[in-house]
């Protein structure tokens, strides 16, 4: 069973109509950063929110070498585990505090290659240790003012690898941002997006994030009220490790202009930002996202 006939299968038992009622209140939930409070709202999240989350992690996750334990803090309702089932990973530990979403993914998530187990609690009282430590679209739940704390205590449990992953925003950026300067501060390296542990050139009222696309089913453009047969999802993500590595190349910020004869980047490197002008066949391969190696 693949992740849409997983949906597909959780879905089915309810009407339409209180699905597209229960995803409606759930997107004016997120404006206020309210939490799910019904069954349906977390059913609508998977129908929802699921696929894009699993797009987004699939890029991330192809940024950089996947070891073998890996710990995600909020879990959700296992995303991470349909991300992974291509990975060589012995085992995933999945920290969430929402026991329904727990009851939830444990029912939807696939027979995979690789031990699974779940733990109900908050990630703010983490104590596990693993090679990669995840938080996927959950730093932005808890108290700003605790974040610095949790990426320390992050740190120190991880083996080597801390991926951050958040919504595409300003504000999600930001909190990028911070916990970019608290990695360099604690002497991590960088592997992913920055090509440089130089200061990020982004300036004020600009921010840097990429763009996963995922293809619609009928439910989900029902659900979203989307006409599209795709939906671009926007996320800002870092990856850093505490073993040394050394970032190289420029990163490919925004949609690369084509003009005739010619192609326009906007490029991250070592000097900044750099716009540079791309001509022949080599500009037919640049994409939003991708590291050109010099």
């Amino acid at each position: 069973m693949n992740l849409e006939e997983a949906i597909d299968s959780i879905c089915k038992p309810y009407p339409q109509k209180a699905l597209v009622q229960a995803a409606a209140e759930l997107s004016e939930r997120y404006h206020h950063k309210q939490a799910h409070i019904t069954e349906l709202h977390r059913i609508a999240y998977v129908a929802t929110r699921l696929p894009a989350t699993y797009a987004v992690l699939r890029k991330v996750f192809s940024q950089v070498e996947i070891p073998s334990t890996i710990l995600d803090c909020g879990g959700g309702p296992g995303t991470s585990i349909w991300a992974l089932l291509d990975y060589p990973v012995d085992n995933l530990t999945l920290i969430e505090q929402d026991p329904e979403f727990v009851r939830l993914g444990k029912k939807l998530s696939p027979k995979a290659p690789f031990s699974v187990s779940w733990k109900t609690g908050s990630f703010l009282n983490l104590k596990d240790s693993a090679d990669l430590l995840l938080f996927s679209y959950s730093l932005n739940e808890i108290p700003q003012e605790k974040l610095s704390a949790v990426i320390e205590k992050a740190h120190k449990l991880t083996n080597n690898f801390l991926v951050v992953v958040e919504p595409g925003t300003p504000d999600g950026f930001e909190r990028i941002r911070k916990i970019r300067t608290q990695l360099l501060s604690l002497e991590m390296s960088l592997h992913a997006p920055c090509p440089h542990h130089n200061a990020c050139p982004m300036s004020k009222g600009d921010w840097c994030h990429f763009s996963a696309r995922l293809s619609r089913t009928a439910l989900h453009r029902t659900l979203k009220k989307g006409s599209l047969g795709h939906e671009d999802e926007k996320y800002s993500y870092i990856i850093a490790s505490k073993k040394p590595h050394t970032p190289t190349g420029a990163r490919i910020l925004r949609t690369p202009l084509k003009r005739k004869g010619h192609t326009a980047v906007t490029l991250c490197t070592e000097e900044g930002l750099v716009q540079k002008t791309f001509t022949g066949k080599e500009r037919k391969n640049l994409h939003w996202g991708d590291l050109i190696v010099h």
